[in-house]
């Protein structure tokens, strides 16, 4: 049963290292830029529904929180872009990483400033 365990652990990771690079290459061939705020910028969405989700915060239900939290995040990721990364166009790809590495400590910061550096968990959307 461990070996299992193991053999699913590991297919999972792996999976998720490859969406991961699957983002970097999408955002790249889609921009010409290489985005190291992609992670950070998953963490808000994650935030956003935990903070639209759990009792602690606004409580509401977990499948009217998604969506809300993919409309903000999709508005959010619109004005990075047309305020903040489309105005580096022209500018060398070493002044573009800078940027987005200095994006993910703003979002870092953000998201440790609202929700605390605690962890924090999810409630299940289907428990019991």
């Amino acid at each position: 049963m461990e070996v299992i365990q193991l053999i699913i652990s590991g297919l999972s990771t792996g999976c998720v290292y490859g969406l991961i690079a699957m983002g970097f290459v999408l955002i790249y061939k889609a921009t010409e830029a290489i985005n190291f705020a992609q992670g950070d910028m998953m963490m808000m969405g994650a935030f956003i529904t935990l903070g639209l989700t759990n009792s602690d915060y606004m409580a509401l239900p977990f499948w009217i929180s998604v969506p809300i939290t993919i409309a903000l995040m999709g508005c959010l990721g619109y004005l990075l872009d047309s305020l903040i990364i489309r105005r580096m166009f022209g500018q060398s790809q070493l002044a573009v990483v800078i940027l987005t590495i200095a994006l993910g400590f703003v979002a870092r910061f953000i998201a440790g400033a609202i929700w605390g550096h605690e962890p924090q968990s999810l409630e299940s959307p289907i428990a019991g």
